[in-house]
């Protein structure tokens, strides 16, 4: 059964309070007029019955016309305001429930009007739209990733399938080599449905975070300690330069390795043989920095932002495999951003190196 629309029903509404009004005013006028009347003409003195029957008569006979009159023109006008005020009050749920419509529609287009009706209404307009945007954006993400995901996961699928069929036809030789391969390309995609899983999770705010009192200078040591082999044996110079004095933070120690080690193997990856590899660890103000600085190839002024959405790459034509999986910094970004801190990159241009600031407010005494 269909229903009536908002707007007849606070029309509907409106007439019954007019009605209701209009009665009330009659029955009111009508029982306490003619006593009125009766007690102002006796107080004119002695007149003739005739002249009482007429003057009774023409009373009621103005009251009436008058009471008519005015029924039918606050009926009129009264409706009239409202059929206006019905349909401010209607027209923004209309425009809120086609709206709705729309982005069930997967349609996320159209936008409400920021000004409405009242206070009520525009902060309703807002927040929707703000709701419609971020789903927007989702479904685009969303879009993008399974896009990108299919694309990751072509090459290492492709280069399986190739030496599955080569080992099933006797092409290539069953050696250690052609297993070695194999379980590369296994690695690969184990690593990169990680870090999706975790890119998933943080987007989530989901990330297991433990936090406890975390000192970075020595945290930061700890990690570079780990990576100085692999610098060494590809001719890089790794150093760190710090105060001896520790630096306090909230954090999770793990979580904050895990952004520093990101860090440091872009470095690694992308510093050219015989090049500088520095981290500098400082107390700012009430905010702990650490700096990872490579000598590689700069990033551009206009992506020193995208690179850190999913599988975002500088160079397009760069495989999964040759570098990491495309979500490491938008994991660490994550990670930062949960201890109520900043990751920013910054390059002088191309040739020029990078530079990524961690930036952490300090542990309260």
């Amino acid at each position: 059964m269909s229903k009536s629309r908002l707007i007849v029903k606070l029309l509907i509404a409106q007439f019954l309070i007019l009605a209701v009004a209009a009665i009330t005013l009659i029955v009111t006028a009508l029982t306490f007029a003619p006593g009125f009347f009766a007690t102002h003409l006796g107080q004119l003195g002695e007149v003739t019955s005739q002249v009482e029957l007429h003057t009774r008569e023409a009373f009621f006979s103005s009251i009436t016309l008058a009471l008519g009159f005015a029924t039918i023109a606050a009926v009129l006008t009264a409706g009239l305001i409202s059929w206006l005020f019905a349909r401010r009050v209607a027209r923004p749920i209309e425009q809120l429930a086609d709206a709705a419509d729309a982005v069930a529609r997967h349609e996320y287009v159209s936008s409400l009007p920021e000004g409405s009706f009242s206070t009520e209404f525009q902060r309703l307009n807002e927040s929707f739209n703000r709701m419609a945007d971020d789903l927007s954006k989702s479904e685009e993400q969303r879009r993008h990733l399974l896009s990108d995901l299919a694309h990751e996961l072509r090459t290492p699928l492709a280069t399986i399938k190739a030496y599955v069929d080569a080992l099933e036809d006797g092409v290539a030789p069953t050696s250690a080599e052609s297993w070695e391969t194999l379980r590369q390309q296994i690695e690969r995609m184990e690593r990169l449905v990680s870090d999706l899983k975790e890119a998933s999770a943080a987007d989530e705010n989901a990330l297991t975070m433990v936090f406890t009192n975390v000192d970075l200078v020595e945290m930061t040591k700890r990690v570079a300690s780990g990576f100085q082999p692999r610098c060494t044996l590809s001719e890089k110079n790794l150093q760190v330069f710090s105060q001896e004095e520790p630096t306090w933070i909230k954090g999770d120690s793990l979580r904050l390795e895990q952004v520093l080690s990101n860090l440091l193997d872009n470095a690694c990856r992308y510093t050219p043989k015989s090049s500088e590899i520095e981290i500098h660890v400082n107390a700012v103000g009430q905010h702990a920095e650490i700096e990872v600085s490579d000598s590689g190839p700069g990033i551009p002024n206009d992506q020193l932002e995208a690179i850190f959405q999913r599988f975002y790459r500088l160079d397009p034509s760069r495989q999964f495999g040759e570098g990491g999986s495309g979500l490491g910094l938008t994991i660490a970004r994550a990670i930062t951003e949960r201890h109520s801190g900043t990751l920013r990159a910054s390059s002088p241009g191309p040739l020029g190196g990078a530079t990524f600031t961690i930036r952490i407010p300090t542990a309260r005494e």
